[in-house]
């Protein structure tokens, strides 16, 4: 490394500060990396990795254009690296030796403010992490909008699924509070260790934690140490009051489907995808933050269903608000950007687009009397700041800041005399070159141009001859063959004005572009308020038109009731359609509070328990439900328990899944919670799993007594309503038809007749030898098991040995003579004569 360049030298003391990002360092019209970053780059954006100074000591290196950098980025933050943008701090062209460069801001997954791979319809938190002898702080920020959030708590639990909900892109913690994040996840999400703290001046609420006031100073320290900018959009700090709403943890997210498919990973299948129906990006993601966290204020809820019913009466009005949304951009992010100092003109013409329709809103809204109702009766068109823009800002304004015709003709007059005399150059130069073939008397004078003498006047030869240049200030420039060229001082100055009228328009246009960049801030706190209302406005407008589209009925509320007649699996029934989904109902109080369901696989347990939970957070979000009437308690949390799976990357089997989440409901459920869980202790064998199923039954039952949806295979649990006052056998309907096994995906009183695994396998198509050796075994297995409750019940009564049936006797038993053909039959009875050969 001695014998660098003066340049590499630069590049390795500023890579020293950044060490863990990778340096995007400007050379001319590229971003260089070196060494190590080089390598590891050309991997991550599949770029060709080449080498400087290839003869002394071979550097790796590869680069990007600078125009195009913003992808590459992109994929760089994506692959979760951390990106330093090393700046040119001075002009080349006008610098003697080696260029200023410093680094002007270090991009990473958590700080962005502009759209690096940023999904509009999600938000992207960073989230800090504070460990102290007293508990845990949690902050966490959306940079994008400046909305921020703050708790203390002394629960890890509850700090390791809250993190899971939040699902922040990055997290920072400082050495102490690593340990912590290590402890909470064996693969911890993307994070930074971070020791800096610096004090903030933050809005926050009044009886904030000493800790989570150290959490946000860290939290606020990283980010403006990463973006080197002042930020002005930070909102007040918000409570994360966790009982302020419906506890849903990740796991009731993930298993009841609300934000994502279980299998695809993507919004289609979820219940976010079948309410959005939102037209600006500001409602998609308002939309998420509601169906995770429903309301549990009955006011609040009863709040959001007035404005639902208003808008359902009044389609009209409602099709004109969708309409007029349509209009209107990411107000929240774009006030991000002007509040970071990187919004362009195009940014701004979005903003003036977005605020265009405002009025037209705000009087529809006057008509239907919501602006009367606390949610819009502050609602702020900002006629203002639409009239500052509209009367500034070209429509067809460029995304490049110094491109020039941002501002419109008539703003500015010495920017309208810049543009006329860059414009109309020419002419001025025709005029005055017909005005010195007058002067001179030479009608054959003519104007030229070239870069080395820039604008002349050129005379022929013959004309030259008795041409007196001195009289009439001409001044010769160039002698060529056939004529003469010379400059007037008159023409020098026009020459100045127009070349360099164009440059001089962009530099004033720059200016008054900063200007009005300045004048936008002062605005920052009312657009941020009127986005807040419009992303309100734009999910219950979605709520309506999704009550409309699907027939969905207004939810009742009594805590100690929860009933629902012919209630719907919306996303189902979506995805099958209205026709083919068959409804069912539930029906439970006080009394009767826990449902145990048995019946067939693939008959629909399974959608029956989600379809209850997922009602009770329509409800509670304030939406309509699908259902042809629905009263509901008011639940402060759902457990789940569905599916099979496991982490094995923690060491964690399915069964021990399970567990977990069952102990999380068993632990943290309340009378007002519900607990829905399907086929639980199956992980494990038949008799463990039967004895864990019922001691969990028997303890919600009689510890919690929560509303309870507990789907299994065990039918011996059945005989549990006998003791349980409080539990109800249900079971979901299936019928054989010529041997065929129908579902009728009907839940019915009652515990199921018989079990139907066979016919499952039968329906999945097994071998046929399969099934039929499994029908064996099952009335081999049945016929044992009722062998050995006989011999116990009569063990006492009887002392005689019950006559047993012999193995051909079973056989015959077992077939299925409608289901044998006459080959079949001939097969069996050439057995059966086989095995009397053998006894």
């Amino acid at each position: 490394m001695t014998n660098v360049t003066p340049m590499m030298k630069q590049y390795l003391s500023i890579k020293d500060q950044y060490p863990d990002a990778l340096l995007l360092f400007r050379l001319g019209d590229f971003y260089e990396l070196f060494y190590e970053d080089a390598i590891t780059a050309s991997k991550v954006l599949e770029i060709t990795l080449t080498t400087r100074d290839k003869k002394k000591d071979p550097i790796p290196m590869c680069g990007v254009p600078y125009h195009s950098v913003k992808g590459y980025i992109e994929k760089l933050i994506d692959n979760g690296f951390k990106v330093a943008i090393c700046e040119q701090m001075e002009d080349p062209a006008t610098t003697k030796g080696m260029v200023k460069r410093e680094v002007v801001r270090i991009i990473t997954p958590g700080t962005l403010i502009d759209d690096f791979g940023m999904d509009d319809a999600s938000s992207n938190y960073i989230l800090s992490l504070f460990r102290s002898d007293y508990g845990v702080s949690i902050a966490y920020s959306d940079i994008s909008t400046g909305e921020i959030s703050s708790f203390f708590t002394t629960d890890l639990d509850l700090v390791k699924s809250e993190i899971g909900r939040i699902r922040p892109r990055e997290i920072v913690v400082n050495d102490a509070s690593e340990v912590l994040l290590k402890e909470l996840f064996k693969d911890p999400p993307f994070y930074t260790v971070f020791n800096e703290i610096e004090r903030f001046e933050l809005d926050t609420y009044s009886e904030i934690h000493d800790d989570e006031l150290s959490n946000l100073s860290l939290l606020m320290t990283y980010i403006y140490k990463h973006n080197m900018k002042e930020l002005k959009h930070f909102k007040p700090v918000q409570q994360h009051n966790v009982k302020a709403f419906m506890q849903l943890n990740y796991v009731a997210l993930s298993n009841l489907e609300l934000i994502e498919s279980l299998q695809t990973k993507k919004t289609k299948g979820s219940l976010y995808w079948y309410l959005n129906r939102t037209t600006t990006p500001m409602g998609k993601r308002k939309l998420k933050k509601w169906i995770e966290k429903p309301l549990i204020d009955l006011n609040a809820i009863k709040d959001r269903h007035h404005v639902v019913n208003t808008l359902l009466e009044h389609f009209i009005e409602r099709e004109d608000l969708k309409a007029y949304l349509d209009h209107v951009y990411d107000i929240e992010r774009l006030v991000g950007r002007l509040s970071f100092g990187n919004v362009d003109a195009k940014d701004l013409v979005q903003l003036m687009h977005s605020l265009e329709k405002l009025p037209d809103v705000k009087t529809l809204l006057d008509q239907l009397k919501l602006t009367e109702h606390h949610l819009f009766n502050d609602f702020d068109p900002l006629k203002e700041v639409h009239e500052v823009l509209s009367s500034r800002l070209n429509e067809d304004a460029p995304k490049t800041v110094r491109e020039g015709n941002i501002f419109k003709s008539g703003f500015n007059e010495e920017l309208d005399r810049l543009r006329d005399i860059s414009k109309n150059g020419r002419a001025y130069l025709d005029e005055y070159i017909e005005a010195e073939r007058t002067r001179t008397g030479i009608r054959q004078l003519k104007v030229g141009y070239n870069k080395v003498f820039g604008y002349y006047i050129e005379i022929s030869k013959a004309n030259a001859l008795n041409f007196d240049a001195e009289a009439f200030s001409y001044h010769r420039k160039q002698t060529l063959t056939n004529a003469e060229r010379f400059i007037t001082p008159e023409l020098k100055e026009m020459e100045d004005e127009i070349i360099n009228a164009q440059d001089e328009s962009v530099r004033l246009e720059y200016q008054l572009f900063l200007e009005l960049r300045e004048l936008m801030e002062s605005y920052i706190q009312p657009l941020q308020m009127t986005a807040e209302h419009i992303s309100t406005l734009d999910c219950l407008i979605s709520f309506a038109h999704v009550t409309s589209e699907y027939q969905l009925v207004k939810p009742r509320f009594d805590q100690n009731v929860l009933s629902i007649e012919d209630g719907r699996h919306p996303v189902v029934e979506r995805v099958i359609g209205q026709n083919t989904y068959v409804p069912n109902s539930i029906d439970m109080d006080n009394s009767i509070f826990m449902y145990l369901i048995t019946g067939p696989n693939m008959s629909g347990k399974s959608t029956y328990i989600r379809q209850t939970a997922i009602i009770s957070v329509m409800a509670q979000m304030g939406m309509y439900v699908p259902a042809k009437s629905a009263t509901l308690p008011i639940f402060d949390q759902i457990f789940t328990r569905i599916g099979a799976s496991d982490d094995l990357a923690s060491g964690k089997s399915t069964f021990m899944i399970e567990m977990l989440e069952a102990n999380d409901a068993l632990q943290n459920a309340t009378k007002d919670s519900l607990i829905v869980f399907d086929e639980l202790g199956r992980g494990t064998s038949t008799y463990d799993g039967m004895a864990l199923a019922q001691a969990m039954l028997e303890y919600i039952h009689n510890n919690i007594g929560a509303k309870t949806l507990f789907s299994t295979h065990y039918h011996e649990l059945t005989q549990l309503d006998q003791t349980m006052f409080g539990l109800k056998n249900v079971h979901v309907k299936a019928s054989e038809h010529q041997g065929k096994l129908v579902f009728l995906h009907k839940v019915k009183s009652g515990a199921v007749e018989r079990s139907y695994g066979v016919h499952v396998a039968r329906l999945a198509e097994l071998p046929e030898h399969v099934t039929k050796r499994a029908d064996e075994l099952l009335f081999s297995f049945e016929k044992q098991a009722k062998s050995n409750e006989n011999q116990l019940s009569l063990s006492f009564e009887d002392t005689e040995t019950p006559v047993e049936q012999s193995e051909i006797e079973l056989i015959l038993e077992s077939l299925d003579i409608n289901q044998l053909t006459p080959i079949d039959a001939l097969n069996e009875l050439q057995r059966l004569k086989d095995k009397l050969g053998d006894n």
